[in-house]
């Protein structure tokens, strides 16, 4: 085939394209040699209950998460761990640690430790290894919180989480078995008679049981039950309670109960840097109504009075009553 410069112009213009199209598309897809993946944040939550163990009712605000409370009710945290390994969570309950009531420090403060694939419900302020301070919803000026001179971090939890230092594995060791020298067959099987011979004649000793520490099974490891309520170190920090927002609830320092903890050992991953922070701001429900949240399905109206409350044309009453 003979080359013309017509054709020659042809080809050029074709093998162009093609290249330019290539380069076009392989810039699409580019992406920078220092890109890497956004991990996922750890799957560790908390939670609110009430005495009977129902969880209370929260409402996403503005990249937020409010809880409806009420005063003089009762509450518990549940702090969980869905993953393999132990988790310690540092409790911060209106800016003030739940362990020590110090303000809230997540570096140098302690914490409680939740198992693998477990909870740990935190009753109250620890007052000992053995009892707490109940948590209970009252007015901002009674909390606990106000009480101890920080009234700007009320209507505020946060829960700061710290996965364990993983543990080298133990090594194995494999220790050679010496074999004896050899003998004649006669000799040796001498030998071997003289040498069972004293310890057959001996009376069969029985080892004695190994000792457990209370919360251990029977195994020697540790209860998982007693894990779960057991405490080590860690905290929550000062800026958790916002810019001292009004709120119409704080959570005060309840009544005594009984709440049994032990301490362990535990090595954080990470002294300083917590793999996963989150926070609850609470607040009742003229709060919540002032900030836009809609409480109509939970039978609140507006300002804050139940949809039961407000008033009657006609009442059950057959007769006018005397005022009191």
């Amino acid at each position: 085939m003979v080359l013309t410069p017509r054709t020659l112009r042809y080809l050029f213009a074709t093998a162009f394209i093609g290249v330019l199209g290539l380069v076009c598309c392989t810039q699409a897809d580019a992406r920078s040699p220092f890109w890497r993946p956004r991990p996922a944040p750890p799957p560790y939550t908390f939670s609110l209950e009430d005495e009977q163990g129902n969880s209370l009712p929260t409402f996403p605000k503005d990249g937020r998460t409010f809880l409806l409370g009420e005063p003089g009710l009762r509450y518990n945290i549940r702090a969980c761990n869905p993953t393999p390994e132990r988790v310690e969570a540092v409790i911060s309950v209106d800016g003030r640690d739940a362990i020590s009531g110090r303000p809230g420090d997540y570096v140098n403060e302690r914490g409680y430790v939740v198992p693998a694939y477990g909870c740990t419900l935190i009753e109250g302020f620890r007052r000992s290894s053995e009892e707490v301070a109940a948590f209970r919803f009252t007015n901002p000026e009674d909390s606990y919180s106000s009480r101890m001179g920080s009234p700007q971090n009320v209507g505020v939890i946060g829960v700061a989480f710290f996965p364990e230092r993983a543990r080298p594995p133990a090594p194995v060791v494999c220790r050679r078995v010496p074999r004896p020298a050899r003998l004649p067959y006669d000799s040796y099987r001498d030998q071997e008679s003289d040498r069972r011979a004293p310890a057959q004649s001996q009376p069969l000793k029985r080892s004695a049981p190994v000792p457990t520490a209370p919360g251990a099974a029977s195994d020697g490891r540790a209860n998982p039950a007693a894990r779960s309520r057991s405490e080590a170190g860690g905290s929550a920090s000062d800026d958790l309670g916002g810019s001292g927002s009004v709120n119409n609830l704080g959570t005060q320092f309840g009544e005594t109960r009984d709440s049994a903890v032990s301490s362990v050992s535990f090595e954080r991953a990470s002294a300083t840097h917590p793999a996963l922070l989150l926070t609850l701001r609470y607040d009742d429900a003229d709060g919540l109504l002032s900030r836009g949240i809609d409480l109509s399905a939970y039978g609140y109206g507006r300002y804050g009075r139940r949809i039961d409350d407000e008033p009657q044309a006609f009442p059950v009453s057959r007769f006018a009553q005397p005022p009191p």
